[in-house]
């Protein structure tokens, strides 16, 4: 299939699948720009779980950066992750990783006509992507920020941290003890055939020169950096160290995380002293998208401002006739894969059960490009709800549900109130409905509202009475319905009486539904609503 292209001030890029048989991965091209070619190839490999998550902007920017700088440039999601193929329970997955990165070098030499390959890799993914270049020996230059020097140290890292969210969250240490099948990390579930694996992968082990020449990005506390550095110095790849203290981004929420704009022109510059142009320009032949997991369709809806989307067909052999399909919006500013993969998560397995399911990325979030005039990353977009209104449109159908997280579920709250052809609101953990104010939500306190509270359990009544299917998914104390239930108390416990109205609360859950445990519940009770409703 012919790669679909999304078009912006920031360059063209391609959504596309490769990979091979079985082990289909998702990534984005970004050819060079019009102008000088480098003839280099750079491929940025993704780390996992919320590291993942939190770079997502910056991977972005890097690869528009770096195409802009006349390189050809591919991100991509490992296999069990993002929007690539799979999940975490596949058989031998460290061993995948260090293939696919394999896979989307040779994509990329075959797109773009690159007669060098650089790696680039941030946390796990720096790892990931030293390994596989001290494995194969082709790999020209090498890009590493704040590497794992080990598979064992990424795990005590983020199991630790887990642990301790876990003790933060007083009503959730309880509730989820250690599972017998593996390790949590905040959100991602490390199967013990994983954690094995990962334990015996080591930079300081390898033996053979990764790259021609590297460069080390301390991000501040590297652990192992100088040990490191040593080793790149005896194996010949002629590193160069340069510090950038902290890396906010990967401890900040995504609405509210800058970019660091300081450390990717870094990049940028280093690559290009490293590779001056090329008067040969790249000009290699049109190649298809190859086969996609789950049968899933990459969409560009819309032409003066388009939104990319990707849809999850339902299986035919479960489909039905009239069943309205399912259009997922982002939670925040997190992208179309949703926190800790859960949108990806739910739309394989509604699919499975017969809904045509389509995640999109609003204006400025994910890969839709910002509208002219407007700022990227904001959780509210001023565009949301007339992206959302094209979106209804694009699935062609009169019936529509609409499930959302977080602001999500605000936007689920107000599509479900005003739009037509939505016929079914799941609303998970709705932060202001749209109609509240958020900095009065956030601050918890007993103070009058400022806003008309009131009018969302009007809403919901009135939703329900037209014949709307609404389902309110609450975790326990979650500061948007914590604050409705506190200022019009009386009103929302009347919703228990009206048909058509459903409300399930989570008693020992966060706002994201981090704890695995809390994911697959949250996925089954959605499941339960949708399947007795259609």
């Amino acid at each position: 299939m012919e790669p679909i292209e999304i078009r912006s001030p920031a360059g063209t890029k391609q959504p596309i699948h490769f990979g091979v048989d079985g082990r289909p991965l998702f990534g984005f091209y970004h050819p060079p720009n019009p102008g000088p070619w480098r003839g280099v190839g750079v491929v940025l490999c993704r780390p996992i779980g919320t590291d993942q998550t939190r770079s997502d902007r910056v991977y972005r920017h890097l690869a528009e950066r770096l195409a802009s700088a006349g390189f050809a440039c591919l991100r991509f999601d490992l296999f069990g992750t993002g929007d690539s193929g799979g999940d975490e329970r596949a058989p031998a997955l460290a061993r995948a990783w260090l293939d696919d990165v394999g896979l989307a070098a040779a994509e990329l030499r075959a797109r773009s006509g690159a007669e060098k390959i650089a790696l680039f890799g941030l946390r796990l993914g720096g790892t990931l992507a030293f390994l596989h270049a001290a494995e194969r020996g082709d790999v020209d230059a090498l890009v590493l920020w704040s590497p794992w020097v080990s598979g064992a140290k990424f795990i005590d890292e983020v199991t630790k941290l887990h642990k301790l969210y876990l003790n933060i969250q007083t009503q959730m240490a309880a509730a989820f003890p250690p599972r017998a099948d593996g390790q949590e990390a905040l959100g991602l579930l490390l199967p013990r055939a994983l954690t094995d694996e990962l334990s015996r992968m080591d930079v300081l082990a390898t033996t053979r020169r990764p790259a021609r020449r590297t460069l080390f990005i301390d991000g501040g506390n590297v652990p192992a950096r100088d040990a490191i550095m040593a080793h790149l110095e005896k194996l010949g790849a002629a590193p160069e160290l340069q510090s950038h203290p902290g890396h906010k981004f990967l401890i900040t929420i995504s609405d509210r995380a800058l970019l660091p704009d300081e450390v990717i022109d870094s990049i940028v510059r280093w690559l290009k002293d490293v590779y001056p142009t090329n008067d040969l320009p790249s000009n290699p032949a049109r190649r298809p998208s190859g086969l996609a997991p789950a049968g899933e369709r990459l969409l560009r809806i819309g032409d003066e401002h388009p939104l990319f989307g990707i849809l999850t067909p339902a299986d035919p052999a479960r489909a039905k006739p009239g069943r309205p399909p399912i259009l997922i919006t982002n939670a925040g500013s997190v992208n179309r894969v949703g926190p800790h993969r859960l949108y990806v998560k739910m739309a394989r397995k509604w699919a499975q059960l017969g809904f045509d399911v389509l995640r999109i990325d609003l204006s400025g979030i994910g890969d839709t490009p910002v509208r002219h005039g407007a700022r990227e990353n904001l959780t509210y977009p001023p565009s949301g709800l007339d992206d959302l209104g094209e979106a209804i449109r694009a699935l062609g159908c009169e019936r529509v549900v609409v499930v959302g997280l977080c602001s999500g579920g605000d936007y689920a709250f107000q599509l479900g109130a005003r739009e037509p052809r939505v016929v079914g609101a799941c609303m998970l953990n709705p932060r202001t409905f749209c109609v509240l104010d958020l900095a009065a939500v956030d601050s918890a306190d007993d103070a009058p509202p400022s806003t008309p509270v009131h009018e969302v359990p009007r809403t919901l009544r009135r939703m329900a009475e037209r014949g709307i299917d609404a389902l309110l998914v609450v975790s326990h104390k979650d500061p948007g319905v914590a604050y409705v239930d506190l200022h019009a108390a009386d009103a929302m416990r009347a919703l228990s009486e009206v048909r058509g109205f459903r409300r399930v609360d989570f008693g020992s859950a966060d706002h994201t539904f981090t704890p695995i445990a809390a994911q697959e519940r949250l996925n089954g009770v959605v499941m339960e609503h949708l399947l007795a409703r259609y």
